[in-house]
């Protein structure tokens, strides 16, 4: 049994297994004017999806959805804000899945995932939440409000996976978890960031949302954030995921070692 997963900058990742395939934070049209554009999500997300999980409702994150919803059927499981952006967009009710923290869903594929509340790296993007449809037009990258921040614990195929969209963490709702994989957005960390990862046991960070996402796919590049990380913490076990490439995760022995 095996997970491969796909990487398309930002927090963006594909993962398709023996049994399914689903998404998390699926934005990928990165234009400097337009919040998505259609050609770009059929380019690059052009197969299957059960379900997308949503860190949180940023135009950096969320934007692209409501076009791969409606290719793929998949059910969105997001925040309050980020569902009543969809319910302001057009997406229909049974494609929408308004999560609360710590709450567990058993999902299509033999999926489970564990909602865990989260944190934003304030006050980077528009922070705040629509606690019911929002009124504005939602044409400005500024009517896209943060909403409340979740982290997922997936359990796949036998593997624990750990997503965290943005720099931070709530740390009582993942001290001493255990995971085998920890992907994790690390745009421009601040110091401080470091000693929340360490409360976390994982065999291998994946960092991701270390791009220059205002930049189109095809002009692809890398900041200096995970170089900085690794300097700040050089015993890390990390590991660069490589754009637009599937990727298959190592398995786990009995042991727990990578």
């Amino acid at each position: 049994m095996s997970i491969s997963v796909r990487w398309m900058g930002i927090n963006a990742l594909e993962f398709r297994h023996s049994q399914g395939a689903f998404l998390i934070d699926p934005y990928v049209s990165r234009d400097r004017e337009k919040l998505t554009i259609p050609e770009e999500v059929d380019r690059y997300l052009d197969g299957p999806a059960d379900f997308i999980l949503m860190t949180h409702s940023h135009w950096d994150h969320l934007p692209d959805v409501p076009r791969i919803i409606a290719r793929t059927g998949a059910v969105l499981l997001a925040s309050k804000t980020a569902c009543n952006i969809m319910r302001k967009v057009g997406v229909p009710e049974d494609k929408l899945h308004e999560l609360s923290y710590e709450e567990v869903v058993d999902l299509p594929g033999n999926v489970r995932v564990t909602a865990l509340e989260s944190r934003h790296m304030e006050p980077v993007g528009a922070p705040g939440c629509y606690q019911s449809i929002p009124e504005v037009s939602m044409q400005e990258r500024a009517h896209w409000l943060c909403g409340e921040v979740f982290a997922y614990l997936i359990e796949v195929e036998g593997q624990r996976i750990l997503n965290a969209g943005s720099a931070n963490l709530h740390l009582p709702a993942v001290d001493q978890l255990q995971c085998d994989g920890f992907f994790c957005g690390i745009s421009r960390w601040k110091p401080g960031f470091p000693e929340l990862i360490g409360h976390i046991q994982f065999s291998r960070l994946y960092p991701t949302h270390h791009d220059d996402f205002v930049r189109p796919l095809d002009e692809f590049s890398l900041r200096d954030d995970f170089v900085r990380l690794k300097t700040a913490l050089p015993d890390l076990e990390g590991k660069e995921l490589p754009v637009l490439q599937w990727m298959e995760l190592p398995q786990i022995p009995a042991d727990g070692k990578a």
